[in-house]
Protein backbone atom coordinates (compact mmCIF):
# COMPACT_ATOMS: atom_id res chain seq x y z
CA UNK A 1 0.00 0.00 0.00
CA UNK A 2 1.23 3.47 -0.79
CA UNK A 3 1.03 5.85 2.15
CA UNK A 4 1.52 9.55 1.64
CA UNK A 5 2.04 12.09 4.39
CA UNK A 6 2.50 15.79 3.92
CA UNK A 7 3.31 17.77 7.04
CA UNK A 8 2.46 21.42 7.39
CA UNK A 9 -0.58 23.56 7.90
CA UNK A 10 -0.60 25.62 4.72
CA UNK A 11 -3.60 25.29 2.45
CA UNK A 12 -1.33 24.56 -0.51
CA UNK A 13 0.19 21.53 1.19
CA UNK A 14 -3.28 20.25 2.05
CA UNK A 15 -4.28 20.56 -1.61
CA UNK A 16 -1.14 18.67 -2.74
CA UNK A 17 -1.74 15.95 -0.15
CA UNK A 18 -5.33 15.50 -1.38
CA UNK A 19 -4.17 15.23 -4.99
CA UNK A 20 -1.51 12.67 -4.10
CA UNK A 21 -3.98 10.54 -2.16
CA UNK A 22 -6.53 10.53 -4.98
CA UNK A 23 -3.99 9.81 -7.72
CA UNK A 24 -2.13 6.89 -6.10
CA UNK A 25 -4.48 4.29 -7.63
CA UNK A 26 -3.94 5.77 -11.08
CA UNK A 27 -0.18 5.75 -10.56
CA UNK A 28 -0.28 2.13 -9.40
CA UNK A 29 -2.32 1.11 -12.44
CA UNK A 30 0.06 2.86 -14.83
CA UNK A 31 3.06 1.38 -13.03
CA UNK A 32 1.52 -2.06 -13.33
CA UNK A 33 1.11 -1.57 -17.09
CA UNK A 34 4.74 -0.46 -17.41
CA UNK A 35 5.98 -3.52 -15.51
CA UNK A 36 3.83 -5.86 -17.61
CA UNK A 37 4.87 -4.33 -20.94
CA UNK A 38 8.55 -4.30 -20.03
CA UNK A 39 8.50 -7.88 -18.76
CA UNK A 40 6.77 -9.22 -21.85
CA UNK A 41 9.11 -7.24 -24.12
CA UNK A 42 12.13 -8.61 -22.25
CA UNK A 43 10.84 -12.15 -22.63
CA UNK A 44 10.30 -11.68 -26.37
CA UNK A 45 13.79 -10.25 -26.87
CA UNK A 46 15.36 -13.09 -24.86
CA UNK A 47 13.52 -15.64 -27.01
CA UNK A 48 14.67 -13.91 -30.19
CA UNK A 49 18.31 -13.80 -29.00
CA UNK A 50 18.49 -17.29 -27.47
CA UNK A 51 20.84 -19.63 -29.29
CA UNK A 52 19.06 -22.70 -30.60
CA UNK A 53 20.53 -26.16 -30.84
CA UNK A 54 17.58 -28.36 -29.91
CA UNK A 55 15.09 -25.60 -29.05
CA UNK A 56 14.55 -26.81 -25.49
CA UNK A 57 16.18 -23.85 -23.74
CA UNK A 58 14.27 -21.36 -25.88
CA UNK A 59 11.02 -23.17 -25.10
CA UNK A 60 11.64 -22.73 -21.36
CA UNK A 61 11.94 -18.94 -21.54
CA UNK A 62 9.00 -17.46 -19.69
CA UNK A 63 7.89 -14.74 -17.32
CA UNK A 64 6.16 -14.30 -13.99
CA UNK A 65 4.60 -11.45 -12.04
CA UNK A 66 4.31 -10.86 -8.30
CA UNK A 67 1.82 -8.33 -6.96
CA UNK A 68 -0.62 -6.27 -8.93
CA UNK A 69 0.63 -2.71 -8.47
CA UNK A 70 -2.69 -1.47 -7.11
CA UNK A 71 -2.20 -2.60 -3.51
CA UNK A 72 1.56 -2.52 -3.23
CA UNK A 73 4.60 -3.35 -5.26
CA UNK A 74 4.61 -5.32 -8.48
CA UNK A 75 7.52 -7.27 -9.88
CA UNK A 76 8.05 -8.91 -13.22
CA UNK A 77 10.81 -11.29 -14.22
CA UNK A 78 11.77 -13.37 -17.21
CA UNK A 79 14.37 -15.98 -17.93
CA UNK A 80 15.02 -19.53 -19.03
CA UNK A 81 14.17 -22.49 -16.81
CA UNK A 82 16.52 -24.93 -18.55
CA UNK A 83 19.17 -26.01 -16.03
CA UNK A 84 22.00 -25.29 -18.43
CA UNK A 85 20.83 -21.83 -19.51
CA UNK A 86 23.17 -20.15 -16.99
CA UNK A 87 26.16 -21.81 -18.66
CA UNK A 88 24.98 -20.67 -22.09
CA UNK A 89 24.44 -17.11 -20.83
CA UNK A 90 27.72 -16.79 -18.95
CA UNK A 91 29.91 -19.33 -20.74
CA UNK A 92 32.29 -21.85 -19.27
CA UNK A 93 36.00 -22.40 -19.57
CA UNK A 94 35.20 -24.63 -22.54
CA UNK A 95 32.53 -22.47 -24.19
CA UNK A 96 32.23 -18.76 -24.94
CA UNK A 97 29.23 -16.96 -23.45
CA UNK A 98 26.15 -16.58 -25.63
CA UNK A 99 24.17 -14.00 -23.64
CA UNK A 100 20.47 -13.62 -24.32
CA UNK A 101 18.83 -12.64 -21.01
CA UNK A 102 21.30 -9.88 -20.08
CA UNK A 103 20.98 -8.17 -23.46
CA UNK A 104 17.18 -8.35 -23.24
CA UNK A 105 17.38 -6.47 -19.93
CA UNK A 106 19.68 -3.90 -21.49
CA UNK A 107 17.21 -3.45 -24.36
CA UNK A 108 14.13 -2.82 -22.21
CA UNK A 109 15.73 -0.72 -19.46
CA UNK A 110 15.71 2.67 -21.27
CA UNK A 111 12.03 2.38 -22.19
CA UNK A 112 11.14 1.19 -18.69
CA UNK A 113 12.94 4.10 -17.05
CA UNK A 114 11.34 6.61 -19.41
CA UNK A 115 7.87 5.21 -18.74
CA UNK A 116 8.41 5.28 -14.97
CA UNK A 117 9.64 8.86 -15.17
CA UNK A 118 6.58 9.83 -17.21
CA UNK A 119 4.18 8.58 -14.51
CA UNK A 120 6.25 9.59 -11.49
CA UNK A 121 4.69 13.06 -11.18
CA UNK A 122 1.13 12.48 -9.93
CA UNK A 123 0.18 16.12 -10.32
CA UNK A 124 0.36 16.14 -14.13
Amino acid sequence: MVDIWVEGGQAELGFIEAQLRTSRGRIGQRGSQVVRRSTLAGEAIAKARAPVRTGYMKSTIGHSFAGDGRHGAMEGEWGAEARYSRFVELGTRFMAPQPFVGPSLDAVTPGFLAAVEAISDPLD
